[in-house]
């Protein structure tokens, strides 16, 4: 077992959208809740033959997937009620410029937007009440 637990990114997917959609969202996803995260833990890996780098969080990222928008609407809540850091994806986020999908997320109601994935980002013991609801994406 992974040593590093004391925090985790999860991002959880809707289920019902096809998979490019998914993967387009969590490259958002990941890339923002880590621009929100306080205290962010990344180490270099670097390979002394080429010299590439990569980096990557000190932490586990686990992908699970949810039934349905519903489900991920009422997660995003959950979190922003107890004060756990999360970022969603709608898909009022799918438009042709990033200022039409600002408006497009604005103006749409909560029960009308969308949920295509959210990340959630914390100490393991306080967001396992929400995580625990979901089943591993296969």
């Amino acid at each position: 077992m992974f040593e590093d637990n004391d925090y985790k990114l999860y991002v959880i997917v809707n289920k019902n959208v096809d998979v490019a959609t998914q993967m387009n969202a969590t490259g958002h996803l990941c890339s923002g809740i880590m621009l929100k995260a306080s205290d962010p833990c990344f180490h270099t890996y670097t390979n002394s033959d080429s010299e590439l780098t990569a980096y990557l969080n000190n932490y586990p990222v686990i992908i699970l997937q949810a039934k349905n928008s519903n489900q991920l609407s009422v997660a995003a809540q959950h979190c922003q009620k107890e004060n756990i850091l999360y970022n969603f994806f709608t898909t009022t986020m799918l438009a042709h410029s990033s200022e039409q999908q600002i408006q497009d997320t604005h103006a749409t109601a909560l029960e009308d937007l969308e949920f295509i994935a959210i990340a959630i980002y914390g100490e393991t013991s306080k967001i396992k009440q929400i995580t625990k609801k979901f089943s591993v994406l296969k």
